[in-house]
């Protein structure tokens, strides 16, 4: 059994670190559970309007012989999270408790509106009589057709890709990615852009690159790269991040990262139909013109002027070989 008390100011929590991140599996509930502390606490340390850094709670939990310790509860970019002294086995049991606890109080009557900073997305929610809601919206986002038109090829474009080949490599281990075609599931000219974006890495390693060496290059530059034949979309989402990072011009920065993180995930959605939302603004972006576009391409010509119609969006500029 415990008291739990909010203190008035932030606590410093010396060593803290997430200890708990909140397994809540939709909106409503996070929702839910932000009205059960307004239930049982009232309003936040603080709150904004920022969805990365929503509202936190400093708490003094307090067992029955008087032992106490201190944690957060917050609403940060990986949703509800809860801070507190690492491997302390006592704070983990207090905080375990404590969820408890809030999980079984009825939610009191609140609405928030949030905004994510980067891509203009909004969330609505809260709790009205003990009903929770939680509304995403993204802005709307208009491309300009003279702006954005999908350009024509140029001849050294045709003349390249039609000399890219790779059909005597054996990729025995890859030939699930490397040799697949997608012609059957996809409108998308898969085989155009894996392959030209397979030979510009190909030219940096010195040998046809396999899957192997798009992880290990991966994990090095810091993306996230993990993949098997079950995951072929994450395969091509790895092979368009290296790509991007690998072989376009542009200095290091994590506004570069994640363009070239947005630039794979619309060739993959485009590929694969896998779509997750936006990460930033030229995601959002990217996203808009393939849906301008999608329904009218349906041919190797169509998917490449995509292609550099994706490579103009995001001022990506191919380097020499």
């Amino acid at each position: 059994m415990y008291i739990f008390i909010v203190n008035k100011k932030n606590t410093s929590i010396d060593d803290g670190s997430n200890i708990l991140s909140l397994e809540i599996e939709n909106g409503e509930a996070i929702a839910r559970f932000r009205g059960s502390l307004l239930t049982l606490f009232g309003e936040p340390n603080y709150k904004t309007s920022d969805a990365e850094n929503a509202f936190q709670y400093s708490i003094t939990a307090i067992d029955k012989i008087g032992n106490s310790c201190v944690f957060s509860i917050y609403q940060g970019p990986s949703g509800l999270g809860i801070e507190g002294k690492e491997d302390d086995d006592s704070v983990l049991q207090a905080v375990q408790f404590f969820v408890k606890h809030v999980t079984e109080v009825v939610p009191a009557d609140f609405d928030e509106k949030l905004v994510y900073g980067d891509t203009g997305s909004t969330i609505e929610y809260g709790c009205k009589n003990g009903v929770c809601y939680y509304i995403e919206s993204s802005p709307i986002t208009s491309i300009k057709n003279d702006k954005h038109r999908l350009p024509d090829l140029t001849t050294p474009q045709w003349n390249e890709i039609n000399e890219i080949d790779f059909t005597g490599v054996k990729d025995p281990n890859d030939s699930w990615f490397w040799k697949e075609d997608l012609l059957h599931s996809s409108t998308i000219h898969f085989p155009s852009i894996r392959d030209l974006m397979r030979k510009d890495l190909s030219l940096i390693v010195g040998k046809p690159i396999g899957l192997d060496e798009v992880k290990r290059i991966g994990h090095e530059e810091g993306f996230n790269t993990e993949f098997d034949a079950g995951k072929p979309e994450m395969a091509l989402n790895a092979l368009a991040e290296v790509w991007a990072w690998k072989t376009t011009a542009g200095k290091t920065s994590q506004k570069r990262r994640l363009d070239c993180s947005s630039f794979a995930w619309t060739i993959s959605r485009a590929v694969y139909g896998f779509y997750g939302g936006n990460l930033n603004k030229n995601h959002a972006l990217a996203n808009a013109l393939y849906e301008e576009h999608e329904d009218r391409i349906s041919s190797q010509e169509d998917t490449l002027r995509f292609f550099y119609a994706l490579l103009n969006l995001f001022k990506f500029k191919r380097l020499k070989g």
